[in-house]
């Protein structure tokens, strides 16, 4: 175990829970913890999005830290693929009790999940209105299928769209363009399993008009170029999300992202590359700070 990961050294109290979480086993089953934002989470340390942040405090420290810096006071955002909600929170707090957060996910027990951890923000003054939607984004609204694949049960972060109704659930799905209806979205986070693609192609219209600001994506090689090609042709720029010990780096989409081998890659378009620079250039961590 080491402790050279920014969540210990700019967090030092995480890392004495991950001595004391050493001696003694996690609960088996769910827990609430707070998140180093200050906001309470539910999670099953016995899936993978659970484990990681009741060893780390938080997960996905890249994607937590860009969303902490792009989402302004008073925006909408759209958190695509929300899983149990943690950063749908973080979103709600950045932008305020005047902001709005969309908050997307399919699959019906992580959607409870969901619900629940939204549940337990009500009441805070400081965060935006949070609506939850329990469908999927995809290229065309209707009905669709979600497939959880065989390693569900240990990482609930790993169902996807199918067109295979066997073995498949059957869900809603709904249409960024749909969602906006005419409306602008300052940030977008896209996590969908290697389905990226669809919810892209059912924001062509918000896209060409430029309504969508700054989109955070998860994606994997192709699936990363055909996204990145996608994008540029509606006037983004896109870079890859890396980091070092000392803060997130950005570099051009073409770049592999520079990140630990346990890390997914992460993309940021944008349709105002200087002001995302500018707000994401500072080294540090702003999610894990004290001041936080």
């Amino acid at each position: 175990m080491s402790f050279l990961k920014p969540q210990y050294l700019f967090r030092p109290s995480q890392a004495a829970r991950r001595l004391l979480h050493t001696w003694r086993n996690p609960p088996a089953d769910s827990v609430v913890v707070k998140l180093p934002w200050g906001l309470p989470l539910r999670i099953d340390t016995t899936e993978a999005i659970g484990r990681s942040i009741w060893r780390l405090g938080l997960h996905d420290l890249v994607v937590s830290e860009a969303l902490w810096r792009l989402v302004p006071a008073g925006g909408l955002a759209l958190d695509v693929g929300a899983n149990i909600g943690s950063l749908t929170g973080l979103m709600a707090l950045r932008a305020g009790p005047r902001g709005q957060v969309l908050a997307f996910e399919p699959h019906p027990d992580v959607f409870s999940d969901l619900a629940h951890n939204v549940s337990l923000l009500a009441g805070d003054g400081r965060l935006a209105p949070i609506r939850v939607f329990a469908a999927a984004v995809s290229a065309v609204s209707g009905g669709a299928y979600l497939r959880s694949g065989d390693s569900f049960t240990v990482n609930r972060g790993t169902a996807h769209l199918t067109d295979e109704p066997e073995l498949a659930l059957p869900i809603q799905a709904v249409t960024l363009d749909e969602v906006l209806a005419g409306g602008t979205a300052a940030v977008a986070k896209i996590d969908v399993e290697c389905k990226e693609m669809l919810v892209l192609q059912g924001a062509e219209e918000s896209l060409r008009q430029g309504r969508i600001r700054h989109l955070v994506y998860e994606a994997y090689d192709d699936e990363s170029r055909r996204a990145r090609d996608f994008l540029d042709g509606f006037g983004y720029r896109v870079y890859s999300l890396g980091r070092s010990l000392a803060g997130l780096l950005l570099s051009d989409a073409d770049e592999q992202p520079r990140l630990p081998t346990y890390e997914s890659p992460n993309y940021l378009a944008t349709r105002e590359p200087e002001a995302a620079r500018e707000a994401l250039r500072r080294r540090g961590w702003r999610v894990l700070s004290s001041a936080v």
